[in-house]
């Protein structure tokens, strides 16, 4: 096939920063493309319109227009150079700010704690609580004072409560994260919660956005021969979200080469289960049924045990913090499952769960256990070979 991977990077709605090389200002995946260059050499390419090189940043809006934003995905404009790994990195934009909503904030939490119980035990809750609280004041602490209240050997304590206070990972120079406040968590809350839970129309807008970005690279067959998808945190349910609504089963039945051009989906810090136990979101995959679980799409998922935000996907859909990570027996236990369009039966999703320990091997700042994208041993090795594994 003509042309080259595209590496397709997305984190979560508020957490997106793109680069601004006349005032020095690195954008939120400028780090990670400098640790992949180390694995993949001068195989990757850069930006052709960014003298500092770096990837390619698509907004949703350009001076408030969002055709705009997305054109520079047009056929023509280089995304790296000729026969280099391409990184696009997608960075969601509105030309509004955000404004408090708090009666949508109050339903999403209402939702979440009547259904809490379905994902931890009452005790468990406690534990997650103390876990979380530990995790947000402490989250650069490598010492053995966190494993006295965490033991090591029981890693798998994460709950609600960090998720709504995880603020995204910033540059390095811009150091860690402080514990928020009452107004940080509300904002916390808005941006990771009910920004995609409770507010539809900026659900609509951001979901919309990615799709047609996504739409634009598949388009490119003469220079893009296949998109690895790259997600972390939040961006992971929303890409989730979008991969279920492409028209997969319309491009299989019609031998769209569109159906195999995405091969790899890569969720890192995923809080997808949280999503489907504790907001009902459903456990059906959509259209991914024709591409998954037999089809040309492999999902990989990375988290670490410690992350307080993230969880693996490939145990049965009961699956409570704290037990082995031993994947579900069949579709009727599964946390995902693809519905067969012909007689209605139901497969497992097939997931691969990695896991990885970012309090020892990453070097970021922020919720270090959440900081995969800094993790050279773990992380950014495995994704250079899943990205070389399809450059040409």
């Amino acid at each position: 096939m003509a042309g080259s991977v595209c590496l397709v990077t997305v984190h979560g709605i508020g957490f997106q920063r793109a680069a601004n090389d006349r005032a020095h200002v690195a954008g939120y995946a400028d780090q990670l493309h400098t640790h992949l260059r180390e694995f993949l050499g001068t195989d990757l390419g850069d930006d052709p319109q960014r003298s500092d090189g770096g990837p390619v940043y698509v907004s949703s809006e350009w001076k408030g227009s969002p055709a705009e934003g997305l054109a520079r995905l047009d056929a023509g404009k280089p995304l790296a150079q000729a026969g280099k790994i391409a990184h696009v990195a997608l960075v969601y934009s509105p030309s509004e700010g955000f404004a408090p909503h708090l009666g949508e904030t109050a339903g999403a939490l209402a939702r979440a704690a009547a259904s809490h119980r379905q994902y931890a035990s009452a005790t468990g809750i406690v534990r997650l609580l103390l876990s979380d609280a530990w995790a947000a004041l402490h989250e650069n602490d490598q010492g053995d004072s966190r494993s006295s209240l965490i033991p090591r050997g029981d890693v798998r304590h994460r709950g609600l409560v960090s998720h709504l206070l995880h603020r995204g990972d910033l540059a390095p120079d811009d150091g860690a994260t402080s514990t928020p406040g009452a107004l940080g968590i509300l904002a916390a809350l808005e941006d990771d919660i009910a920004t995609y839970i409770a507010r539809n129309e900026l659900r609509e807008r951001v979901r919309g956005f990615v799709e047609d970005a996504l739409l634009a690279l598949l388009r490119r067959s003469t220079d893009v021969s296949a998109i690895v998808l790259n997600t972390h945190s939040q961006g992971t349910v929303l890409c989730w979200d979008v991969l279920c609504r492409l028209p997969f089963s319309t491009w299989v039945r019609d031998h769209d080469p569109r159906a195999a051009r995405i091969p790899h989906f890569v969720t890192a810090g995923s809080p997808i289960r949280k999503y489907v136990r504790m907001f009902a979101w459903g456990n059906q995959v959509g259209e991914l049924s024709s591409v998954l679980p037999s089809g040309p799409m492999a999902w990989r998922n990375f988290c670490d045990p410690h992350d307080p935000v993230a969880d693996p996907l490939s145990p049965p859909y009961d699956w409570r913090p704290g037990q082995p990570w031993d994947p579900a027996a069949s579709p009727d236990d599964a946390l995902l499952v693809a519905r067969n369009l012909e007689d209605g039966s139901f497969t497992q999703v097939p997931i691969n769960d990695t896991a990885v320990d970012n309090i020892q091997h990453s070097t970021g700042g922020g919720l270090q256990a959440h900081d995969y994208w800094n993790n050279t041993s773990e992380f950014v090795p495995r994704l250079a070979e899943i990205v070389s594994g399809h450059s040409s």
